[in-house]
C-alpha cells in the first residue's frame, strides 16, 4: 500500500505560541503590542499574512510533501482565495480546500474547479464540510440542522458529478434542480477533484462512503483508527465501492532525542495550563456538536487538573494539544525514530494519506521534510483516483 504526505497552512494564524499570542507570526491576535513577522499587517502593505503562507506552501513543495490542507473556519482567511492565489507561486503542490455545500451552488462550484484544474494542472482537492457545530453554522446564515445538511451534501455531490460528467443533466432533489446543464468545450478537459470529507457520525460516515475517494480522520489510538476505517469500508461497500482510502491530521513534535521532543510539547502545554487555555477550551467545546473523541471525554469528565504524562494515549502519541486548545488536537511527540515508527504503524492499519504540521509551520516544513519524509521514498505515490466508471446515480433522483 502507497503512502502520502501532506502539510497543512494556518489560514487563521501561525501558532508556534498559543492561538492569540502576540509573539505569533501574522495578526491573528487580540491586538496591543505584538512581536512576531508582518504583526501589523494592514492592507496594502507590501509583505502580508498571505506571503507568509505563500513561504510556507513553497517550503512544503521544497521539502517534498505533495499538498496542503486548507482548513475553513470563520475566524481564517476563505481557502480557496488563498489556494488560487499560492497555486501559481508552486509548481506541483497539490490544494486541499474546505467548503461547505451550503456556500456554492453545484455549478458554481464545478465551474470554478474546472476553471482551476485547467490552470494549475488538475491540483485541487476538495474537502467537503458540513460544520462541526450548529450554533456556528447558524452565525453564518445556515439553519438546516446536522442531518440535512448531510442530505444536502450528498445531492450536492449528485449533481457535481452530473454536471462534471454530462453536456445535457437533468435532476430533481430536494435542494437541487438541473435541467440541461453541464460542461461543455475546454472545460471538460478538466479532472473532478478528488474529494475528501470527514466526519464521524452516521449521516457523515454513509456520505464519505457514496461520494469520498478519502476519509480524513483525527488521530486517535490505532484501535479506534482501525475500527473507523472497517466501518467506513463496509459502507461503502453498499455502494459497490472497494477504494475508498484514509487521511490522518496529526500534528508532529520531532526532535533528534525523545526528551528534546518532550521538552518542547511541555513547553506548549505548561504554557497553556498557566494562561487557563484548559478552562477556555472547555467553554469553546459547549458549542460544538461534533463527536468527541475518547481522549477528550477521559479529560472532561475528570475535575482534577491533569498532569502532561496523562494525555499519551499511545506510545508517542499526546493528546495534550487537546486539552489546551490547539486543533486537531493530537501529535506524534518523540525521537525521529520513533515518529517514523508510529507513522508506519498506523500506515499498517489503512491509513495512506498523512497531513503532518508543526509549529512554527515554516520551519517544522523542513523539518518533517528533512527527518521524517525520506523514510518513506520507496512507498510514496501521489495521489490519483482510480479509473472507474463515474458513479451512477439513482433514477429516482432524475438523473
Amino acid at each position: 500500500m502507497s503512502i502520502e504526505f501532506f502539510t497543512r497552512l494556518p489560514l487563521h494564524g501561525e501558532t508556534q505560541f498559543l492561538p492569540g499570542d502576540p509573539r505569533n507570526r501574522g495578526d491573528w491576535h487580540a491586538g496591543g503590542p505584538s512581536t512576531g513577522a508582518v504583526s501589523g499587517f494592514a492592507v496594502g502593505d507590501h509583505f502580508t499574512y498571505i506571503d507568509y503562507l505563500g513561504q510556507i506552501a513553497r517550503a512544503a513543495e521544497i521539502n517534498g510533501f505533495g499538498g496542503a490542507l486548507m482548513v475553513n473556519a470563520p475566524t481564517g482567511e476563505e481557502p480557496w482565495t488563498v489556494c488560487s492565489l499560492l497555486a501559481r507561486e508552486t509548481r506541483s503542490l497539490k490544494f486541499v480546500t474546505a467548503f461547505q455545500p451550503y456556500h456554492y451552488t453545484p455549478w458554481v462550484a464545478v465551474q470554478q474547479a474546472a476553471t482551476y484544474q485547467r490552470a494549475t494542472g488538475n491540483r485541487l482537492v476538495w474537502n467537503i464540510i458540513n460544520g462541526g457545530s450548529d450554533a456556528i453554522q447558524r452565525q453564518v446564515g445556515d439553519f438546516e440542522d446536522h442531518d440535512q445538511r448531510y442530505a444536502r451534501a450528498t445531492e450536492f455531490m449528485d449533481v457535481v458529478r452530473g454536471y462534471w460528467h454530462h453536456e445535457q443533466f437533468h435532476y430533481q432533489g430536494t435542494y437541487y434542480r438541473a435541467e440541461g446543464g453541464g460542461l461543455r468545450g475546454p472545460l471538460k478537459k478538466a479532472e473532478l477533484p478528488l474529494i475528501c470529507t470527514a466526519g464521524s457520525s452516521v449521516a457523515a460516515r454513509e456520505f464519505a462512503a457514496k461520494h469520498a475517494d478519502f476519509y480524513l480522520m483525527r488521530a486517535e489510538h490505532p484501535d479506534e483508527i482501525a475500527a473507523l476505517i472497517a466501518d467506513i469500508r463496509a459502507r461503502a461497500l453498499k455502494w459497490g465501492r472497494t477504494d475508498i482510502r484514509f487521511g490522518l491530521s496529526i500534528d508532529v513534535i520531532a526532535r533528534e532525542t525523545e526528551d528534546a521532543a518532550l521538552a518542547e510539547a511541555k513547553r506548549f502545554f505548561d504554557e497553556g495550563v498557566a494562561k487557563g487555555t484548559v478552562k477556555a477550551r472547555a467553554a469553546h467545546a459547549g458549542l460544538r456538536t461534533a463527536r468527541k473523541l475518547s481522549y477528550e471525554h477521559d479529560y472532561n469528565d475528570k475535575d482534577e487538573q491533569q498532569a502532561f504524562d496523562d494525555f499519551f494515549i499511545h506510545p508517542n502519541v499526546w493528546t495534550g494539544f487537546g486539552y489546551i486548545g490547539i486543533p486537531p488536537g493530537c501529535a506524534l511527540v518523540g525521537s525521529y525514530a520513533n515518529v517514523v515508527a508510529r507513522i508506519r504503524e498506523y500506515h499498517g492499519i489503512g491509513v495512506d494519506l498523512f497531513f503532518l504540521a508543526g509549529y512554527p509551520h515554516l520551519e517544522e516544513a523542513y523539518r518533517i521534510g528533512e527527518h521524517i519524509l525520506p523514510h518513506f521514498r520507496e512507498q510514496r505515490a501521489a495521489l490519483a483516483r482510480p479509473i472507474a466508471a463515474p458513479l451512477p446515480l439513482h433514477a429516482s433522483n432524475g438523473a
